[in-house]
């Protein structure tokens, strides 16, 4: 079973397009014995919680960044969390956006399946198909999300830089994207430009070749200050744009993880599920 094919399962299993994104922020986290402590038991709560009121998201996504800079035991705590999402028939995207030489990249794929037992994992794609093809090669079945189009202020300063023909430098990575595909390579496209995300949905329709898009920057119903893209909005702009495998995620991390902080006295595990629930709904179109 390829990826893609992984994907539409657990979307159809769950009944959303959810991607929840883990990236623990000790600082609005309750506080625990020690710090690998607060992730730990942060998390493994909310998934209790999914395990009781039976909702679950399509996918989960630890950014490894929130857990390195912790220490070297919050690894071990990654690797537990992802367990625990696989124990679950969760898939997990282990976001890590790595990129390298050829040998270098078969050992940062070992570590992401292999070591960490992830479904999936983020690369960079700005050194090229030996560099991503290392990823599709060290487990076929296994996904890998290319950078393609993000929604940093700095993403301008390459992504929209023109080639001869006119046509700016993400379009060069997409065509890449479908080149490279083995039916679990899929791409990271930011949620804050639904018209340039119609357009690009619109490329991989017209080469007849729709790879997973990861969407992040999608906010969550009644949680203020967050980024981006309304999930409906999202969904509309794939869908014009000729999208029509349900395998596309729209992620939210702190959104989710931290949703109890717009709801005083609420504990973190409800409101996590709470958010869940809301934004799987405003998926639905």
């Amino acid at each position: 079973m390829t990826f893609s094919e992984l994907l539409e399962r657990s979307v159809a299993r769950v009944g959303n397009p959810i991607c929840f994104g883990m990236d623990p922020v000790l600082k609005r986290m309750p506080a625990a014995s020690a710090p690998e402590e607060a992730i730990r038991s942060f998390y493994l709560s909310i998934f209790d919680e999914m395990d009781r009121r039976k909702v679950y998201p399509a996918a989960v996504k630890p950014n490894s960044a929130y857990y390195e800079q912790v220490s070297v035991e919050a690894l071990l705590v990654l690797r537990e969390l992802v367990g625990a999402a696989r124990d679950r028939g969760i898939p997990v995207i282990l976001d890590a956006k790595r990129g390298d030489i050829g040998k270098s990249s078969a050992a940062y794929a070992q570590a992401a399946f292999g070591t960490m037992g992830a479904d999936a994992v983020t690369v960079s794609p700005y050194m090229g198909g030996d560099s991503v093809g290392p990823f599709l090669k060290v487990a076929p079945e296994r996904g890998v999300y290319a950078l393609l189009r993000t929604s940093n202020p700095g993403a301008a300063d390459l992504q929209d830089q023109r080639r001869e023909d006119g046509a700016p430098f993400w379009q060069a990575v997409a065509e890449k994207l479908v080149e490279w595909d083995n039916g679990s390579l899929g791409a990271v496209v930011g949620a804050t430009n639904l018209a340039e995300m119609e357009k690009i949905a619109g490329f991989f329709a017209s080469k007849g070749h729709e790879i997973p898009f990861l969407i992040p920057g999608v906010g969550v119903p009644g949680v203020a200050g967050q980024q981006g893209g309304e999930a409906a909005a999202v969904v509309r702009a794939m869908r014009a744009g000729g999208a029509k495998r349900a395998f596309h995620l729209l992620n939210s991390s702190s959104g989710l993880s931290f949703a109890y902080e717009a709801r005083p006295g609420t504990a973190p595990e409800i409101a996590a599920v709470d958010a869940l629930e809301a934004l799987a709904e405003s998926a639905k179109i």
